[in-house]
């Protein structure tokens, strides 16, 4: 018979027995279950998903796209714009033209997401959308 080998509450493995007497901590694997589940003594639930990683980097295009779904790519020219300093505001337009990829932890993208009334999570969040693009 296959059993799940139960270890601090979580099946850790499936193996075969001839009887679930055979060592401690053996559920019947007809019970349902599998390797990473839960087990509360009574029901098998699923562990949550891992929260999405946010990239370091997205492609041009990718970025470009999830700022179109966002609303927010045709605020991007503005706000670059809006940058007050001629040198600053040159180095952000050819940053932003001439980018093959966009970096998460980059400074100027990270204050054209504040220009753009995006925090620091809403940033994550476009660029893990981006990613998914």
């Amino acid at each position: 018979m296959r059993a799940h080998v139960i270890e601090g509450g979580k099946v850790t493995n499936t193996i075969l027995v001839d009887s679930l007497d055979a060592f401690p901590n053996l559920i019947d694997a007809e019970q349902g279950g599998t390797i990473g589940d839960s087990w509360d003594g009574q029901v098998f639930t699923k562990p949550a998903p891992p929260p999405p990683t946010v990239p370091a980097s997205v492609t041009r295009r990718q970025a470009k796209q999830a700022l179109l779904l966002a609303g927010l790519l045709s605020h991007v020219q503005p706000a670059i714009d809006a940058i007050p300093d001629a040198t600053q505001r040159g180095m952000a337009q050819i940053e932003w033209d001439e980018s093959l990829e966009f970096e998460r932890s980059r400074p100027l993208l990270i204050n054209l997401a504040t220009a753009l009334g995006l925090s620091s999570e809403q940033l994550d969040a476009l660029f893990i959308q981006a990613a998914a693009l």
